[in-house]
């Protein structure tokens, strides 16, 4: 077994990771990553500005949706006044409950038992949003009612 003698090494030769040497070589490294970093930042603002309009949205359907709810309700209980206390026959049609916001109509269907009971099956439409022909939310209400 012969041995090898260590001889002479070669000079190891660093070379730097950013050639400070040549510095026109670097013009631009920053604008890329500048141009990155504003594309990445204005992706992100169009879609945090997308779910504000689409939570707004779904905010303002659920107040609509709450306001035709109450105009329904309401509707059922005119229809009850106008039955027992006003002796009329409790149907109406579009009355306007909120300055032009929110909209009622009401049907009234009598099934009289015994010749003498009466039942009411009141069924109220409200309706909120957009106009009273084109309403944004509508919901509807059916309730029967002996007095």
């Amino acid at each position: 077994m012969t041995k090898i003698k260590p001889t002479a090494f070669l000079p190891l030769i660093s070379k730097e990771l950013i050639n400070t040497g040549h510095p026109a070589r670097q013009r631009g490294a920053a604008l890329i990553a500048t141009i990155f970093v504003i594309t990445a930042l204005a992706a992100l603002g169009a879609l945090m500005t997308q779910m504000l309009i689409l939570g707004s949205e779904e905010t303002i359907d659920e107040w609509y949706s709450s306001q035709a709810l109450y105009a329904a309700e309401s509707g059922v209980d005119w229809a009850i006044w106008d039955l027992t206390v006003n002796g009329g026959t409790g149907t109406s049609t579009n009355n306007t409950l909120s300055n032009g916001q929110a909209w009622v109509s009401t049907t009234v269907n009598t099934l009289t038992i015994n010749s003498i009971n009466n039942v009411y099956t009141i069924t109220s439409t409200g309706t909120a949003g957009g106009t009273s022909g084109s309403p944004r939310t509508q919901r509807q209400i059916v309730v029967q009612y002996m007095p």
